[in-house]
């Protein structure tokens, strides 16, 4: 998934300039170079958070690929402390109904209904840069020109505008050596309720609707969050956690090398806890002041029915991921 990088460069050409004083100015980050045309792509976001702000950025735009890429590998740079980024897309056709531009995503998404047609297949939270590969021989295809929603929520809680960045370089192979594709999703909690002043834990159990071979898992809350778990379910019984987060600034994206085996009607239990510490209580919402918790599964075979349905949840409400 892609990520966002300041780039604060400054060249002094001037023969006979004096030694800079030192300060405690960070260095200036060396952006990402995107790959060659034949061997990947970028995909980049830049903006401004000004002072004492939340800002949650949509860009929209279409890939800059002429043909059908199969990525393989991607490696992103990001603003640090950036709250989440996400690539999305409304579907695997060219969609012409929402126009290119930058949105407000606030706006951009309304009511939500539109975020519930979203098909996400990057994201990344925290981390300034990192790199994420998929087995050899397995890639996720892209159609050319695929029109993509570039996703940066960032909270400046400093006196000063920072300048936001995201980079997300996809490195391709040839179609002639894909055996296999994957696909994923989430399950997402909007269900949460927090009263003021207490430790509250929420779970949820999803089966999946068909056999799959689980690559990542990765889990989401916001600043309230103290712990995310995922243990398996066999559609009676819960196993013991083999997933544990206590840094909500970081969803763990974890690869599992061999793959999760997970035959149809078995999946996952997830569990959210946290701490509210406010004085007011705090329920699911979009904002960092409001909660989340969400199940992110990537997996193959490719297959856009594939889904982890909630069967069980701990408040008795069942609801679509």
């Amino acid at each position: 998934m892609p990520r966002l990088l300041c780039l604060l460069a400054a060249v002094l050409l001037v023969a006979g300039c004096p030694e800079p004083e030192p300060t405690d100015t960070p260095d200036p980050v060396v952006p990402l170079e995107p790959p060659p045309p034949e061997l990947g792509f970028q995909l980049s976001m830049d903006a401004v958070a000004p002072a004492g702000t939340e800002v949650w950025l949509c860009s929209v735009y279409d890939l800059p690929t002429t043909e059908l890429a199969a990525v393989n590998w991607v490696e992103y740079q990001q603003t640090p402390g950036t709250h989440h980024m996400t690539l999305s897309t409304l579907g695997l056709t060219i969609d012409d109904s929402m126009q290119t531009g930058d949105y407000n995503c606030e706006d951009l998404y309304g009511d939500s209904s539109l975020m519930q047609n979203q098909i996400m297949f990057f994201g990344a939270q925290g981390t300034p840069q990192d790199t994420m590969h998929l087995p050899e021989g397995t890639a996720a295809n892209f159609p050319a020109g695929l029109r993509v929603i570039h996703e940066v929520h960032f909270v400046n809680t400093t006196a000063d505008d920072v300048a936001l960045y995201s980079r997300v370089n996809a490195w391709t192979i040839p179609q002639s050596v894909v055996e296999e594709q994957i696909w994923g999703g989430q399950v997402r909690d909007e269900t949460i309720s927090l009263p003021a002043g207490e430790t509250t834990t929420e779970w949820t159990r999803c089966v999946m609707n068909r056999d799959v071979e689980v690559l990542f898992l990765a889990g989401h809350t916001h600043a309230l969050g103290v712990e995310f778990t995922v243990a398996p379910f066999d559609g009676v019984d819960t196993g013991d956690v083999f997933f544990r987060n206590d840094d909500w600034h970081d969803p763990m994206i974890t690869q599992y090398d061999p793959p999760l085996v997970v035959p149809a009607g078995t999946g996952f239990e997830y569990s959210c806890t946290w701490r509210n510490n406010k004085d007011v209580d705090v329920t699911y919402g979009l904002q960092s002041t409001d909660e989340m918790c969400n199940l992110a599964i990537v997996h193959t075979p490719f297959d856009v029915t594939a889904l982890c349905e909630v069967v069980q949840t701990s408040d008795g409400v069942l609801w679509a991921p």
